[in-house]
């Protein structure tokens, strides 16, 4: 097994790059920590009843996404998504709203010698 020798070239570049790198290291983690402090400074210039505020309103667009959401999980098909089952649902649900209108289908109802 042969070892290789290691010049004098070699070692100067493995230093110039381990300082490179530290350089680079050392430049990352002050650019980040002084965007964070700035981030800090804005969020205490905002006064309190601003940000209460605030979250009170998220908290009811929240429960109004709920509400819908919920209802939204009633509603009928037509048979866009689901196939032919939300089509035949449809057809029935049209068929009994005019079943049920006094003008509709069926027999006609008489009141006193008028018909309906």
């Amino acid at each position: 097994m042969q070892l290789r020798r290691v010049t004098e070239a070699s070692w100067a570049s493995a230093i110039a790059l381990t300082i490179l790198l530290l350089v680079f290291a050392s430049t990352i983690d002050t650019t980040s920590a002084l965007s964070y402090r700035g981030y800090k400074q804005e969020m205490k210039e905002q006064p309190d009843d601003v940000l209460i505020d605030l979250i009170a309103r998220y908290g009811h667009t929240m429960l109004r996404a709920k509400d819908e959401l919920e209802n939204s999980k009633r509603t009928v098909d037509f048979g866009l998504s689901r196939g032919y089952s939300g089509a035949q649902e449809a057809k029935h649900r049209m068929a009994m709203a005019v079943a049920n209108f006094a003008g509709g289908p069926g027999r006609k109802r008489r009141f006193e010698g008028i018909m309906l």
